[in-house]
């Protein structure tokens, strides 16, 4: 006989999940001083509005720039990343999606875009496309895998793949044991067993 379990969420929990997807950013050096310069200024455009989630319009008119002046693909496509990030930041869902296509045509094995693409597709309740995104961003090794398992716990759990969500909340925090949120979205699921399958 083998034994099964089975996982669910406690009644009135599903809505808990609507902690914002973790969002990847990227930099890049350049030949060029004054595209690196401008690079570096979007680059920590990127990184301010993950932290603080507010972005200026020059933050943005200088990623446009960086965008423009970046002259090598590798390059346009970080900085197309970096600014999908500020469009992600403002609620700019399809503009962040537009910068991100652009990103990945030009480098289609970038993780943090891979990443920032599943982002995109969860807040757009396209949890089945976030997932994929989140399986292949696997493969090429993101920073901070731990924020893409819990992104696609989020995007299992969307899905009702309820097993799956648990098994990439435990891989969070495992991976990240610092990191209370993977924690504490575990707490909210129950495990029974259920009878044997003979």
């Amino acid at each position: 006989m083998l034994s099964r379990y089975r996982l669910s969420i406690s009644a009135g929990v599903l809505m808990l999940f609507a902690a914002a997807p973790a969002f990847a950013g990227t930099t890049w050096a350049s030949s060029s001083v004054l595209a690196t310069g401008t690079a570096d200024n979007c680059a920590a455009a990127s990184a301010a509005a993950q932290e603080g989630g507010s972005v200026s319009d020059t933050a943005m008119a200088t990623c446009t720039m960086a965008v423009k002046l970046a002259y090598y693909d590798k390059a346009r496509a970080e900085v197309l990343n970096n600014r999908s990030v500020l469009h992600y930041a403002r609620g700019e869902y399809d503009a962040a999606l537009a910068d991100n296509t652009a990103a990945l045509k030009l480098n289609d094995t970038m993780a943090e875009a891979i990443v920032n693409r599943g982002s995109i597709f969860l807040v757009k309740h396209r949890a089945q496309a976030a997932a994929a995104n989140f399986d292949r961003a696997l493969n090429f090794g993101p920073s901070n895998r731990e924020k893409v398992y819990f992104n696609r716990a989020l995007a299992r759990e969307e899905m009702g793949d309820l097993s799956g969500a648990y098994a990439d909340y435990a891989e969070a925090a495992r991976l990240a044991p610092q990191w209370e949120q993977p924690k504490r979205e575990m707490i909210r699921f129950n495990i029974t067993r259920q009878k044997p399958i003979s």
